[in-house]
């Protein structure tokens, strides 16, 4: 993870004497964030985020249980890590909080191009097919792709 630049909106906020707390909390969570980054794979670390850091406790979040089950194996390493890091890192907490971008993403539906070719022989297949269930599943598909006229 590259080290972010100060911003106008960090200047800004720098400036106020009462928001020095909360700026210093921001700059720890990311920096915990940039060595649990480094500690994970890459694809653990896309699933995971920090939450918090509060008397030795670090909270991180799982964007599944998949994730969150890795990451709790993973916990007493990436507490020695942390500690070998000169973080005070006593205990890891995982929690699962599925991201809503992650949702719409699964959510969005397949797109799936067939060739001219590839859809004339599928028609032929439709055609060959006796009445079932998969032949009823092939003319859903071959209508949604324009290769059957819709009923």
């Amino acid at each position: 993870m590259k080290p972010l630049l100060p911003t106008k909106l960090d200047r800004v906020l720098a400036s106020d004497g009462e928001l020095q707390p909360l700026l210093a909390k921001t700059r720890e969570l990311r920096a915990l964030a940039g060595l649990v980054q480094s500690f994970l794979s890459a694809e653990l670390g896309a699933e995971t985020r920090v939450a918090n850091f509060k008397e030795g406790k670090l909270s991180l979040l799982a964007a599944n249980a998949a994730a969150a089950s890795k990451l709790r194996l993973l916990a007493p390493a990436l507490t020695r890590f942390l500690v070998e890091r000169r973080w005070q890192v006593k205990l890891v907490s995982v929690r699962v909080q599925p991201s809503a971008a992650r949702a719409l993403e699964l959510k969005r539906e397949k797109s799936v191009h067939f060739s001219t070719h590839a859809l004339e022989r599928l028609r032929a297949l439709h055609e060959r097919l006796a009445p079932s269930p998969a032949r009823d599943a092939l003319a859903r598909m071959l209508r949604r792709h324009g290769a059957l006229p819709r009923r």
